[in-house]
């Protein structure tokens, strides 16, 4: 099969000034090479893109391999954009065939024609990149503001429209027959022994379904329990996401305990569902449905979830998902070795052991582990219970007068609001003034008490009557205090070290 020189010509408009497509094809002839020609034109259409009949019909008989030259009036003539310019050149070169400009005295069949065709597409991948770069930071902007960007309704919540920094975007608003739910999933997962497989079958049994009528699965629990979206983001989640490296668009003052949260993930490759480092939280319009301390507990059994001790079936130890190997970091889990002709004896064995490569950490006596910890939480608990009741009583007469203060802010507020209907320009101004100064004092009053009152959602009582009880109560309350107590303990044949809660 014979190759053609193919001849594209382009006219949008018939004007006096434009050349019409006859001439075009005048032009174009002299650069031929052979007789074996065809050409190609699209009269009435814009050169914005590239969707023309003869155009296209032109791009299919490259495809097939009938055309080895293409030659055009002017580069214009085959698109205006840079970006659709390049892609069709880029086609060209796939398929071995030559363009020519003969305006432009543009030929790639040339070595100046080729530096050419090298100059426009370094600046069809500048153009490239700069729209890619104009998209990233429009939908950072927006993402940062609060903005709705899409994706999943999640589970409990549905959309409504509103409206911010006068932008219409959507929100999301609680669906309470859902948000039962969740509440219940929290709870659940917030205690050290309850795993994702017991919340499944727990929901199995009340038959509770996903919006789709597909039972609720292990991975779809975690996608969930995760989420900052549920979370009512105070002072303790800033500190948390602080404390993981997290990335947070908002003051801290703006953590008051009223919003959920997105987060949206960085640019460092690392799954939210394993790290939180380098990812961006921001605070959300919408109401959050779990109080902090519950969504903070279920986060943290779920970071770096390969190295933490299966908490279920915990009959062996009370510091099951606790104690891990000094060595190599991963779970150390208690096993019970039975004897016919002496008590049993349990160890403390590295979950890394039997991986290839894994850690060569021997064994520690459970027994002793357990009563080194034990004796520990007491002391710990002995220093905290030094603080004197007369501490403890002007810390909440500080918060009743935090509260007092804000409650006299909202009356504030309240009273220049309604004063706005009547407001000129110059009293208008004043009460946007005045209610903004007031609103940043309420938010700075919320914080002081978010600080004054942290660590007291444990009752220090409770745990010393639950320590002075060990040997009578269950290893589920056991569980319990452990975890209000400690945050995780490492141990090794050397030593033993403790990372406390409190």
């Amino acid at each position: 099969m014979n190759l053609i020189d193919a001849i594209y010509t382009r006219q949008s408009v018939d004007r006096v000034d434009s050349i019409s497509v006859e001439s075009q094809v005048e032009f174009c002839k002299r650069e031929v090479i052979g007789e074996d020609i065809k050409v190609y034109t699209d009269k009435g259409y814009s050169g914005k893109n590239t969707d023309r009949p003869a155009f296209q019909e032109m791009m299919a008989d490259i495809t097939a391999g009938k055309i080895r030259r293409v030659i055009v009036y002017r580069l214009d003539r085959i698109s205006r954009s840079v970006l659709d310019f390049a892609s069709v050149i880029d086609v060209f070169q796939k398929h071995g065939v030559d363009f020519v400009s003969t305006m432009e005295k543009f030929d790639t069949g040339t070595p100046i024609g080729k530096a050419m065709l090298m100059i426009v597409m370094i600046f069809a991948q500048l153009e490239r990149e700069t729209i890619q770069q104009r998209v990233i930071d429009a939908y950072s902007s927006r993402s940062k503001r609060g903005f709705y960007m899409g994706g999943k309704v999640p589970y409990g919540f549905r959309l409504k429209e509103t409206v911010i920094d006068g932008i219409r975007t959507k929100m999301y608003e609680p669906v309470l027959e859902e948000t039962a739910v969740i509440e219940q999933i929290f709870s659940k997962y917030a205690q050290p022994q309850t795993s994702f497989g017991d919340i499944v079958r727990w929901l199995d049994e009340r038959q509770v379904k996903k919006r789709n009528g597909e039972p609720f699965s292990r991975s779809r629990i975690r996608d969930l329990v995760v989420n900052p979206v549920y979370v009512r983001a105070d002072y303790r989640l800033y500190e948390f996401y602080k404390a993981q490296g997290t990335i947070i668009e908002n003051r801290p003052e703006d953590f008051i305990g009223t919003n959920g949260a997105y987060l949206y993930s960085g640019n460092e490759g690392k799954r939210k569902t394993v790290s939180l480092q380098g990812h961006t939280l921001v605070l959300a319009p919408h109401e959050g449905l779990i109080p902090s301390d519950i969504w903070i507990k279920c986060r943290s059994k779920c970071l770096s979830n390969t190295r933490l001790a299966k908490p279920i079936k915990a009959k062996a130890t009370w510091l099951a998902g606790k104690v891990k190997c000094a060595h190599c970091g991963y779970a150390l889990s208690a096993k019970v070795y039975h004897c016919k002709t002496k008590a049993d004896n349990r160890y403390y064995l590295c979950n890394n052991k039997y991986n290839t490569g894994g850690c060569n950490f021997g064994s520690l006596d459970a027994d002793l582990v357990d009563e080194i910890v034990f004796e520990e939480m007491r002391k710990k608990l002995a220093e905290f219970n030094t603080l004197t009741k007369q501490k403890q009583e002007s810390c909440d007469l500080q918060t009743i007068k935090l509260k007092t203060r804000i409650e006299v802010i909202d009356q504030e507020i309240g009273s220049l609001l309604d004063k706005i209907p009547l407001a000129n320009g110059a009293v208008m101004e004043y009460i946007n003034n005045r209610v903004a100064v007031l609103d940043a004092e309420k938010k700075e009053l919320y914080a002081e008490i978010v600080r004054l009152t942290e660590g007291k959602g444990y009752s220090l009582e409770k745990i010393t009557g639950y320590l002075d009880n060990w040997e009578e109560i269950s290893m589920g309350d056991k569980l319990t205090v452990v975890d209000s107590l400690i945050e995780n303990i490492y141990a090794s044949q050397e030593k033993i070290k403790i990372n406390w809660k409190i």
